[in-house]
């Protein structure tokens, strides 16, 4: 009798270990009920310091039970080391170890909201005893785990970023210990070549290599620029090196995630240091964790799954921590998220291309700061409305996990750019790249309400094509364009394509120095224009005339003025006459520089990570807007769909020819409307949340009607 192949599986589960939380009592009862609720995922923290609390003791009888455990009940399990929470034995020997902070000072490891077992952050990894020391550890279990069948994955590291010092403000960067500073020069030495290449770039002049310095004071630029890249490269070299080392005991896949949203909603990315792209490369999957705690953010929620699904260049990508319960800590509440916002979250994420859904957590924190927030059950475990809501995410896309396993999204024809040296030059001059995550998410926002995909790409990661598919390219403030982005640009325009900017294009060298003219890099000749003068337009508004009709933009960060060149075409005015919005053709493409921040006129000011929360004045100009879609639709893309108001929605399509819809009410009021596909001829339609119900279909319209915040899931064709 031969086998029958095993059913698919949709990764659908919880963070439920991290250190002694929850108690060990708990396992059992808690892996039965999350198997009860159509969980079939697990992922667990090895808290280095938890797992051995005295040198080479490993305990590893913690590890043995909880794996029986959760093969007992079907649940895979994902395995993170957490080496942030270090040893106590480890932190007294390695004491010349410990990082250092801006001011030259030993951060003496402590108890932190996500290691509240103590330990935070560890010790430096760029000494060469504490690498003995983490790479000995990682063999050790993973060699002792072998291929135990309740394994699913491994993760090298929780969200790959460097830490920073919340206590400090503007936030405290780190490392300075002797090892990082070493790690820099020679960093350094292979950026630029040579120690005058490098006082070139920084503007001044070294005698020696030991007199290269990483900037420690707030008022630098292209030093700052260079100390945040060879940080960033630092994180996905760590990265690459435990993967490595799991790798050659182990043959369960290597998985990891970003922090909160990822690199391009990051209001720190600076600090923190960190790319996706880049910490994707060396792992078999990748994900993203969101926090979002209300329904307004669940834009950034789709920002951040798009971003994702570039970053992982067509590798499995989940949504590894979707924020669930409440925010908030100890004594302060801010009360649970409803059930059908978190179910939304969940839909967003999965519309967008998302192949795997784990939620934070399953219980609460029972100690530190983070202490009751975040949960999918009651204090003592047991279920709520929330964990309701989700089990009924769950049991949708595993009835029906071979279709979504294979749906993939429609493929965009829209681009916008991700300048991750514009984002760290942002940060080194305001300590925050709040400015390039609102110009960014204001343009993703005017496409995501109108239902269009958007793909998000990297500047570094231009060069091997690509680009040719768009019909539209944006550069959301490109203030500092990496090297690597300026020739693929200037040829897909050339080529055919069409570019829209923001002002102060390339006014900065990728090093952070100014540019003789503005465009920079050669873009003047693109755009057909040179900058006249530029001006700060915050906290005012500037109107424009376009096509006869006035346009108010309120929120512009800069107000450019352009010297025209012969043969471009001015599309819209100042109202003193002079040149606001220039238009050139240039080759057999078109290129389009706007003197303000377009996108930035039309952001909500929020992310969606657990560590900075924003509460900034959303920016509606419905103008600007148009503005942005004209230019959009000229270039010949169509609105994939039509929906009642404030109902979003997207068309997953499998090889076998199936479409899944997943439509979604953002407003806390219930609306009702046709929903209309452009590219599928729909005749009939089922609905996967009532066990295949048949939706009425008229004249190829489906007619909806939806509760509050309430999601769909059809099957159409």
């Amino acid at each position: 009798m031969t086998d029958r192949p095993a059913a698919p599986v949709f990764p659908f589960g919880s963070q439920y270990l991290r250190g002694l939380t929850p108690s060990r009592a708990d396992w059992a009862s808690d892996m039965g009920a999350m198997r009860a609720a159509g969980f079939n995922t697990i992922r667990a923290w090895l808290v280095w310091g938890v797992l051995e609390p005295a040198p080479d003791q490993i305990d590893l009888e913690y590890i043995d039970e909880f794996l029986s455990l959760a093969h007992r009940n079907d649940l895979a399990v994902g395995f993170l080391f957490h080496l942030h929470g270090c040893p106590e034995w480890a932190i007294r020997q390695y004491e010349d170890c410990w990082y250092v902070d801006i001011h030259g000072r030993p951060f003496e490891p402590s108890q932190r909201a996500n290691t509240p077992s103590g330990g935070w952050p560890g010790l430096c990894p760029d000494w060469d005893d504490v690498q003995v020391l983490e790479d000995r550890f990682i063999s050790d279990v993973v060699e002792h785990v072998g291929t135990h069948p309740a394994l699913g994955f491994w993760e090298p590291i929780n969200e790959p970023h460097m830490w920073v010092d919340l206590a400090e403000s503007p936030l405290g960067p780190f490392c300075y210990c002797e090892a990082t500073r070493e790690a820099f020069r020679r960093w350094l030495r292979r950026r630029h070549g040579s120690l005058e290449a490098v006082g070139e770039a920084w503007g001044r002049r070294f005698s020696d290599w030991q007199d290269v310095r990483p900037p420690t004071w707030c008022f630098g630029l292209s030093d700052w620029i260079d100390w945040r890249a060879f940080t960033i490269d630092n994180i996905a070299a760590l990265v690459e090196r435990r993967a490595h080392i799991i790798r050659a005991h182990s043959q369960a896949p290597v998985i990891a995630h970003a922090w909160g949203g990822g690199c391009v909603t990051c209001p720190q990315l600076g600090a923190m240091a960190f790319d996706d792209w880049r910490n994707a490369e060396p792992v078999d999957m990748w994900g993203y964790s969101a926090f979002p705690s209300r329904a307004g953010q669940t834009l950034m929620v789709g920002l951040g799954t798009d971003a994702t699904r570039n970053a992982a260049q067509g590798k499995v990508f989940w949504q590894s921590e979707l924020g669930a319960g409440d925010y908030g800590s100890g004594f302060d509440r801010s009360g649970r998220i409803r059930p059908e916002v978190e179910a939304m979250f969940c839909w967003e994420s999965i519309r967008h291309g998302a192949k795997g859904l784990l939620f934070w957590q399953y219980r609460k924190e029972a100690h530190g700061s983070e202490m009751g927030a975040f949960g999918l059950t009651d204090y003592a475990g047991g279920p709520t409305e929330l964990l309701d809501a989700v089990a009924r995410v769950g049991r949708c896309l595993n009835d029906n996990a071979e279709l979504f396993l294979r749906a993939q999204v429609r493929p965009a024809e829209v681009a916008l750019i991700f300048s991750l040296n514009t984002y760290l030059a942002d940060w080194a001059q305001h300590r925050n790249c709040q400015l390039s995550v609102d110009c960014l998410s204001g343009y993703y926002r005017m496409l995501w309400e109108q239902d269009i995909p958007v793909d998000v790409l990297h500047e570094q990661y231009l060069r091997d094509g690509g680009l040719e598919r768009y019909k539209i390219v944006i550069l959301p403030n490109p203030v500092a364009l990496a090297a690597e982005a300026i020739e693929p640009l200037q040829q897909y325009v050339k080529g055919g394509g069409v570019l829209l900017s923001d002002p102060y294009l390339c006014a900065l060298s990728p090093h952070g120095a100014l540019a003789s003219e503005v465009p920079g890099a050669g873009f003047a000749e693109v755009f057909g224009c040179r900058e006249r003068d530029i001006t700060s337009a915050r906290n005012r508004t500037v109107n424009l005339t376009l096509g006869g009709r006035q346009v108010p933009v309120t929120g512009s960060h800069l107000q450019a003025f352009w010297v025209v060149s012969e043969g471009a075409q001015v599309l819209a005015t100042y109202e003193t006459g002079e040149p606001a919005v220039v238009s050139n053709r240039f080759g057999e493409g078109r290129a389009i520089l706007s003197g303000l921040n377009l996108g930035l006129a039309y952001s909500t000011r929020q992310g969606v990570g657990d560590d900075f929360t924003r509460e900034g004045a959303d920016a509606t100009a419905g103008d600007v807007r148009r503005l942005v879609l004209d230019a959009v639709a000229q270039a010949g893309v169509a609105i994939p769909l039509i929906t009642p108001p404030d109902v979003r929605a997207s068309v997953l399509s499998a090889a076998d020819g199936r479409h899944v819809l997943i439509a979604i009410n953002t407003a806390d009021a219930p609306r009702e409307g046709e929903v209309r596909l452009a590219h599928v001829a729909v005749t009939e339609a089922r609905s996967l949340l009532e066990d295949g119900a048949q939706v009425a279909v008229q004249s190829g319209a489906i007619p909806l009607r939806f509760s509050p915040y309430e999601s769909k899931v059809l099957v159409v064709g």
